[in-house]
């Protein structure tokens, strides 16, 4: 089953548009897994999620520079965090860039049953490159349920950006050194 969604946008005078797609990991080989997972059991993963947001901007060169910020609520034991990959350690950002896409394989056969679920933010810092301020543009989550150990993808969905205010106190704590508007 294949979802997608689309999220428009506006920042920097320039409108743009997010392309948003999460299919079930049918093979998790070609995904990738086994560069992060040297000893991969492909099925134990398979079937959950594969999220890719890509992006269109009418904007161009520094215009286009932005990131994105991932939040992970995991319901079934409270846990929220900011999801952040180790060569961004100390950052809130997931990616950063021209026109970044946002990608994740999120593989996780171990969790008890119950729902993951992420907040990804497309973000810019408002001078690009000379401080630790992030804006939100756009938003949207997307996840899975686990049910008898089975992941069952979640419906991507549009978020209002300004539910970033409720994750405020999570990046504070996550990423002291940033500030998030």
């Amino acid at each position: 089953m294949r979802r997608e969604l689309s999220v428009p946008f506006e920042t920097r005078g320039h409108r743009g548009l997010i392309a948003i797609r999460v299919v079930p990991n049918d093979d998790p080989w070609a995904s990738g897994h086994q560069l992060v997972v040297p000893d991969l059991d492909a099925e134990s993963i398979r079937g959950f999620p594969v999220c890719t947001a890509t992006l269109r901007y009418h904007g161009h060169g520094i215009n286009a520079i932005m990131g994105w910020v991932q939040v992970i609520t995991r319901e079934f034991d409270g846990d929220v965090s900011v999801d952040v990959l180790p060569y961004f350690a100390g950052t809130p950002l997931y990616s950063y860039g021209h026109l970044p896409t946002f990608f994740d394989a999120p593989a996780n056969p171990d969790h008890p049953d119950g729902t993951w679920r992420a907040d990804a933010f497309l973000v810019i810092a408002p001078d690009v490159i000379r401080t630790r301020t992030l804006q939100p543009i756009a938003a949207f989550t997307w996840g899975y349920r686990l049910v008898g150990g089975y992941p069952d993808t979640l419906d991507p969905a549009r978020l209002e950006h300004s539910n970033w205010a409720g994750h405020r106190t999570v990046l504070g704590r996550d990423c002291p050194a940033w500030s998030f508007d």
